[in-house]
């Protein structure tokens, strides 16, 4: 795809500056710094200068230096003996980076890879040649999936770090600096009859799972890995899979109800599947959409709205209620966000003022 706009350039080679006295009779790339040690003493400290100006400390072996900087030079070699692509730095991305990501979080990534290959993969595009207006093409491409294009150039610019970071590149990502889509964050908000009709259509182990989502707020992933070991003293300490914020929830009122009787069945995860193993989150996107369907059928005149909804609205209901009965930071705190202006992204409704005078 990049191959019908894309002309491959050259860079113009510059003469490189003469190099300092105390560097003279260094290998390539490798130079040493002098500094006096609080006793008085001089000690040569080596550093190897990586691809992207960047410098590694290699102590003050000078031997133990020169073989580091060999082997270094010798993979700088080998790395500029063939151009790098995009195809290449991506895929060394999905096999060593997207591993590190939850689960969900490759499933998006390789969806956006995908995407990404589309454009820059077909013919493969050396990196050095992206340039930023390429990238504007590509969010003109990607013009009907705002959202999806938002976050298929926000990976974008990760892979290209990671291959500054590997060697493969030395300049600034081409995607800085270039304006992205406007989206309209989601807003809708569960209305409490919507929500009881839900319940209403639900069997008992998915009605418990829309109950325990609205009274804590948390994420459909971080419930399924609800586990007896996480609740102590009578508070589910939340260790919350996205971000790795904690949150502590204490288990009164309703939720003690139905987190006993969950934890009465001696099982390693309160919520299991039909064959006793832990819930997956799939598996309850799967379990919703068929709930939606069968409250639907059961109240045509509100099938729309409960079409509309999914399970991770229920988190955004918790923190809207929260914020109405409260205030922000408790909202906030309920939630686990690291600041205000997240959770203000998730309250959907707004306190009812009052006129100036009665």
């Amino acid at each position: 795809m990049l191959g019908d706009h894309l002309c491959y350039k050259r860079r113009r080679v510059c003469m490189a500056r003469p190099r300092k006295r105390e560097n003279q009779g260094l290998p390539q790339n490798l130079l040493c710094r002098k500094r006096q040690r609080k006793n008085g003493k001089i000690v040569t400290y080596y550093y190897y200068v990586m691809i992207d100006k960047k410098e590694k400390a290699l102590g003050t072996d000078k031997h133990l230096a020169v073989l580091e900087t060999a082997k270094l030079n010798c993979d700088r070699v080998l790395m500029k003996s063939e151009v790098a692509t995009f195809l290449t730095v991506a895929i060394r991305y999905e096999n060593e980076v997207l591993p590190m990501k939850a689960e969900g979080t490759q499933r998006t990534n390789k969806t956006n890879i995908k995407r990404l290959l589309e454009f820059f993969g077909n013919p493969p595009a050396p990196l050095d040649d992206i340039e930023p207006y390429h990238i504007k093409q590509y969010l003109d491409w990607r013009k009907h999936q705002t959202a999806s294009a938002n976050n298929e150039v926000a990976l974008f610019h990760h892979i290209w770090m990671k291959a500054r970071e590997w060697g493969y590149t030395k300049y600034s990502c081409p995607s800085e600096g270039i304006q992205r889509y406007k989206v309209k964050f989601r807003d809708i908000y569960v209305e409490d009859h919507i929500f009881e009709m839900l319940r209403e259509s639900a069997d008992p182990i998915l009605r418990d799972l829309l109950d325990v989502a609205y009274l804590t707020g948390q994420r459909p992933v971080d419930i399924v890995n609800l586990q007896p070991s996480q609740i102590i003293d009578g508070v589910w300490q939340v260790r919350q899979q996205k971000t790795k914020n904690k949150v502590s929830i204490a288990i009164v009122g309703k939720l003690k109800e139905i987190l006993d009787r969950r934890m009465a069945e001696n099982k390693p995860y309160l919520f299991c599947n039909k064959y006793g193993n832990r819930l997956k989150p799939i598996i309850l996107t799967h379990w919703f959409i068929k709930l939606r369907a069968k409250a639907a059928k059961k109240h045509p005149e509100f099938s729309d709205e409960l079409l509309a909804v999914q399970f991770r609205d229920i988190r955004a209901k918790a923190g809207t209620d929260k914020f109405l009965s409260s205030d922000t930071e408790s909202a906030q705190k309920q939630l686990g966000h690291t600041n205000a202006q997240m959770t203000r992204r998730y309250i959907r409704r707004n306190k009812i003022v009052q006129p100036t005078k009665l």
